[in-house]
C-alpha cells in the first residue's frame, strides 16, 4: 500500500534467509532504502514462511499533493519489483484528506498576527469564491451564462434550454411536519408549488444552522434548505442567487418587513408573495382589550401599518381566512388578495366514541390567546362540567405551559406530543377551543375536524372557517352556550358519530391538496398581472 505519507508491505527474504533490502522510488527517483525485517505473523499464517518480512515507511514530509506519484518498491539485490508495484497516486483534484492536512498545517503554522491576518484574508477570499461558484451551480446561473455565450456566438437560432421555474420560501424558522399550523401551511404551499412545476427551496432567517435531521426530512420531499456554511443570511441567498427565482414567498409580517425590498432588488423578475398567516394586529388589539393594556394597542396600530404596507408592496397577498381577505381588500384596495387554504389530510372514520371519556385543549401556550383561553376555561367552564360529570377531565396538550401555574382536579397536563392523532385525537371524545381573542384560521381546530373529533369553540376560534349549517352548532356565542354545547355533545356519543363524518367531509371539500394548489395558482396569476401593470406604468 502507498499513500502520500506512508508506504508499507512485505517481501520474502533473500537466498540464505537474510531479510530483503528494498529501494523505494517516486517517479523513478529513489526516496528511501528499507529492510523488510518487521514482524508480519499474518504472512507466516498464510503459508509464506518467515514472520519477520515486513516494512512500513512513514514519510516525514508528505509527498506533494498537486503532483502525480508513481511509487515503486524493488529488491536492491536484483532490481525486481514486489508484487503490487507500482502504485499510482494521482494528483489531488478534490479536497481530499492529504490536501486538508496540508492546508491545515500551513494555516496553523503562522507565527505572527500579521501572518495570521494574511492567512485569514486568503482563506476568506477562497471561501467566498467557492461559495459563489456553488451558488451559481445551484441557481442554474452557470447554464444561463453558457447559453448566453452560445447565443452571442451562433445567434438566436441556438435551441432554448428548458428550465424548471424556482420558488424561494423565506420564514423565521425551518418548517417541521406536525409542529404548528404555520409549518403545516408553509409545507402544504410548498407541495402545491411543486405540483405547479416549481423547484422549491427554503431559508430560515432566524436559524441558518438547522438540525440535519430536519433538513433530511425536507430533502426527502425534494425540498432544498439553504443554510450555513454556504450562506450567512437571507440576503446572502438572494444576492448570490440573484435573478434566479421566479417566485419569492415571504411568510408572516416580520419576514415581509425585513426582506420584501431585498427580494425586489436581487430578484427583479420574481413574483413576490406575502403570506399573511394571520393579521397579527387584530390579535394584539383583542389582547389589549381583554387585558386592558394600552401599550399593546399602540403596538397593534404599528403592526397594522406594517401589514398594510407589505400588502401594498407585494405582487400578491395570501391569506387563509376569508374574513381577513375581505378586511385587506377594504384596507388596501391596490392589493391583490387571494384566500389560499392549506391542505389537511383526513383520518379514517371514528367508530369508538362510546369508549372515550375526556376532552382536550390543544395549542402552544407561548401564544397569548391559547394561555388566556385555557385559564379562562379551567376557572369558569370546567367546574360546571365536572358538576354534571365528576370524572370528566380536560387534557392540556401542547408545549410551553408555564410551570408556575397550579391546576385544579380534573386537569391533566399532557404537554408536547410527537403524534397528535395517536396520543390525543384517537383517545378523546371532544376538543375545545374557547379563544377570547386571536386572528386567522386555527390549525388545531382543523386537525380535530380532520380526525373526525368534534371541536366546540367560540366565534373567535371559528373565524375564517365559514362552517355549513350542519356544523354551525359547534360555535358557542357566550359562556352559557359553551357549557351547554359541551355537555350536550359529551352526553350523546351518537351525535358525535354523526358529526364526525360531516367534519371530515367539510375538511375534504375545503382543505384538499387539489383546492390548495388551484387557489395558489390563481394567486400567482393575479400577482403576475399586478407586477406587469406596475412594470409598464
Amino acid at each position: 500500500m502507498a499513500t502520500r505519507t506512508r508506504i508499507a508491505g512485505w517481501a520474502q527474504p533473500d537466498l540464505g534467509g537474510e531479510p530483503a533490502t528494498l529501494q523505494i522510488l517516486d517517479n523513478g527517483e529513489p526516496i528511501a532504502r528499507v529492510i523488510a525485517n518487521q514482524p508480519r505473523p499474518d504472512v507466516a499464517q498464510a503459508g509464506f514462511g518467515e514472520a519477520r518480512c515486513g516494512f512500513d515507511l512513514l514519510i516525514p514530509v508528505a509527498l506533494p499533493v498537486h503532483e502525480r506519484h508513481v511509487i515503486q518498491v524493488r529488491r536492491e539485490s536484483d532490481g525486481s519489483e514486489l508484487n503490487g508495484s507500482p502504485i499510482v497516486i494521482e494528483a489531488a483534484r478534490a479536497f481530499d484528506e492529504d490536501l486538508q492536512r496540508l492546508v491545515r498545517q500551513a494555516a496553523l503554522g503562522a507565527q505572527t498576527n500579521a501572518e495570521r491576518e494574511a492567512t485569514l484574508a486568503f482563506l476568506a477570499d477562497i471561501a467566498d469564491q467557492v461559495i459563489t461558484v456553488y451558488a451559481k451551480a445551484e441557481s442554474g446561473q452557470e447554464q444561463r451564462e453558457h447559453y448566453a455565450r452560445l447565443v452571442r456566438r451562433y445567434g438566436p437560432s441556438v435551441p432554448q434550454q428548458t428550465r424548471t421555474p424556482r420558488a424561494l420560501i423565506i420564514d423565521e424558522i425551518v418548517p417541521i411536519f406536525g409542529r404548528d399550523a404555520g409549518s403545516q401551511a408553509v409545507l402544504s404551499h410548498a407541495k402545491s408549488l411543486q405540483n405547479l412545476g416549481y423547484s422549491v427551496s427554503f431559508v430560515a432567517a432566524n436559524d441558518l444552522a438547522p438540525e440535519p435531521s430536519t433538513c433530511a426530512l425536507l430533502e426527502k420531499e425534494s425540498l432544498t434548505v439553504w443554510h450555513a456554511p454556504f450562506y450567512s443570511c437571507v440576503e446572502d441567498v438572494l444576492h448570490r442567487q440573484a435573478g434566479s427565482f421566479d417566485v419569492v414567498y415571504l411568510h408572516r409580517i416580520g419576514i415581509a418587513t425585513r426582506y420584501l425590498a431585498l427580494a425586489r432588488h436581487y430578484q427583479p423578475g420574481a413574483t413576490v408573495l406575502y403570506s399573511v398567516a394571520d393579521l397579527h394586529h387584530q390579535r394584539l388589539a383583542g389582547q389589549a382589550a381583554f387585558e386592558k393594556r394600552p401599550e399593546l394597542l399602540a403596538l397593534s396600530r404599528s403592526v397594522r401599518l406594517q401589514e398594510c404596507t407589505a400588502a401594498w408592496q407585494a405582487d400578491g397577498v395570501l391569506t387563509h381566512s376569508p374574513e381577513e381577505a375581505e378586511w385587506l381588500v377594504k384596507a388596501v384596495p391596490q392589493a391583490r388578495v387571494v384566500c389560499v387554504p392549506w391542505s389537511i389530510p383526513t383520518r379514517s372514520p371514528v367508530k369508538n366514541f362510546e369508549k372515550r371519556s375526556d376532552i382536550a385543549f390543544i395549542g402552544n401556550y407561548s401564544h397569548a390567546p391559547n394561555l388566556d383561553a385555557v385559564r379562562w376555561f379551567v376557572e369558569t367552564i370546567l367546574p360546571d362540567l365536572r358538576a354534571e360529570y365528576p370524572t370528566l377531565t380536560i387534557w392540556l396538550v401542547g408545549a410551553h405551559l408555564p410551570q408556575h401555574l397550579s391546576w385544579p382536579e380534573g386537569v391533566r397536563i399532557v404537554g408536547h406530543v410527537t403524534d397528535l392523532d395517536k396520543d390525543v385525537l384517537d383517545r378523546v371524545r371532544l376538543t375545545v377551543a374557547p379563544l377570547r381573542f386571536g386572528a386567522g384560521i386555527k390549525g388545531k381546530v382543523l386537525e380535530s375536524f380532520a380526525a373526525g373529533v368534534p371541536c366546540v369553540m367560540t366565534p373567535t376560534a371559528a373565524e375564517g372557517l365559514k362552517l355549513p349549517k350542519t356544523l354551525a352548532g359547534l360555535v358557542a356565542k357566550d359562556e352559557k352556550q359553551l357549557k351547554k354545547c359541551i355537555l350536550k355533545l359529551y352526553a350523546n356519543t351518537e351525535a358525535c358519530q354523526k358529526l364526525s363524518k360531516k367534519l371530515q367531509a367539510y375538511v375534504k371539500s375545503v382543505f384538499s391538496e387539489k383546492h390548495t394548489t388551484q387557489t395558489l395558482q390563481d394567486a400567482i396569476r393575479v400577482a403576475n398581472k399586478k407586477r406587469k401593470i406596475t412594470e409598464n406604468s
